[in-house]
């Protein structure tokens, strides 16, 4: 079912439970209210003409509350009913706005397929003077910086949209790719990846209509489809090319900046320029810039993932299969970080996505992002409509 009618559905549904909510406080309220001019008739005096002033008082009292409690009910039946058309009127112009996505959509695929691979190359070009370590990685992040800015300012009407409940499908293009240890193994499954990767597609779609895509030619997506599966086409695996220390355990936290200036940051920045090659034309201008995700070996110092907003990529460490629920999420948490979205404590907020230490879970699918946290995702560079 598209997402727009999803989301049609839960705010309608919601209008509803705020009617009957309503209501029934109107009612307890009407009630409480009855029986406290009733007992204060009851323990008034019963001497006249005091008694008949007591009457006169408990009439009002009581007309008052009926009056009240009818004008509180027609209040919330007609704040529903706007609530509803509100509702209505949205979904309608969030499907509108799928269908011109989609035929939009449909010709950019086309053209960025045929010429992408060209702006691709040239993009590949400049990456290469950009993977200069301290120099290069300087002039990275002030692109990185400038183009998230630019692109966050343009997303300001699709943001005042999405406040208003209009939330049309946008997408979310990765690269995922399997680094070898020393001697060319694979240091994670495949499984591990897609697993990763389908938890992140359910959370990203569920939560803020986003749509996971594979940053490759001819993806032609529509906001009228369900949740993207995720398959093994999707993942590169280099088991014919060796890693070394810097990215098979590359640090986080604080280090993890201080890395990306250096060597480290190089090779993650080549690695990016040679096995997600299509789409580097939008890492270097920032428009649907795709997220790389590396499975690597470990992340240092004992970290299940690690994300910055200031770079392209993620990492994600090899788990065992089956993984735990709670470690389901790694992937999308971190690709939360580079579409700006910060830690939140795991106290007041223990099934949020980004809550942290990681909140132990039964079902990956019990995170939840926050309506905030759904703007600042959607209005980062790495989300687009096209």
């Amino acid at each position: 079912m598209p997402g727009c009618l999803v989301w049609g559905e839960q705010r309608t549904k919601e209008c509803s439970n705020w009617r009957d909510d309503g209501h029934e406080e109107c009612t307890e309220w009407r009630d409480d209210g009855h029986s406290e001019c009733q007992s204060w008739d009851k323990n008034c005096c019963d001497w006249w003409p005091c008694s008949w002033g007591c009457k006169l008082i408990t009439w009002f009292c009581t007309a008052s509350v009926w009056i009240s409690s009818w004008v509180c009910i027609a209040a919330v039946w007609v704040s529903s009913w706007v609530c509803t058309a509100w509702a209505v009127v949205t979904t309608a112009i969030c499907l509108m706005w799928d269908v011109v996505v989609t035929i939009i959509n449909a010709v950019v695929v086309t053209i960025e397929s045929i010429l992408g691979w060209v702006w691709s190359a040239i993009a590949a070009i400049i990456a290469v003077i950009l993977s200069i370590p301290i120099l290069g990685a300087f002039i990275r992040w002030i692109i990185s910086l400038a183009t998230a800015i630019v692109w966050t300012i343009a997303s300001i009407a699709d943001t005042i949209a999405g406040l208003l409940g209009i939330r049309p499908e946008k997408l979310l293009r990765v690269c995922p790719v399997i680094l070898a240890d020393e001697r060319s193994r694979p240091v994670d499954t495949i499984d591990h990846a897609v697993d990763q990767l389908q938890a992140a597609a359910h959370l990203l779609k569920r939560e803020a209509n986003i749509r996971l895509v594979p940053s490759a030619p001819l993806q032609y997506v529509t906001g009228f489809s369900g949740t993207p599966i995720v398959t093994k086409d999707w993942i590169t695996v280099l088991d014919r090319e060796p890693g070394d220390s810097d990215t098979l355990d590359p640090p986080c936290d604080a280090n993890a900046f201080g890395a990306d200036l250096g060597v480290a940051g190089s090779k993650f920045n080549l690695l990016m320029t040679v096995h997600c090659f299509y789409g580097g034309w939008r890492r270097l201008l920032g428009y649907g810039a795709p997220v790389s995700v590396f499975f690597v070996r470990s992340v240092k110092p004992s970290k299940d993932g690690c994300g910055t907003w200031i770079v392209d990529f993620v990492t994600v460490a090899a788990q065992p299969m089956p993984t735990s629920q709670d470690l389901r999420r790694v992937a999308c948490h971190e690709i939360g970080h580079t579409g700006n979205l910060w830690h939140l404590g795991a106290t007041d907020n223990a099934d949020n996505l980004m809550a942290t230490p990681r909140p132990m879970v039964t079902d990956v699918m019990n995170y939840r992002l926050y309506d905030w946290q759904v703007l600042l995702l959607r209005a980062s560079k790495h989300v687009s409509y096209f």
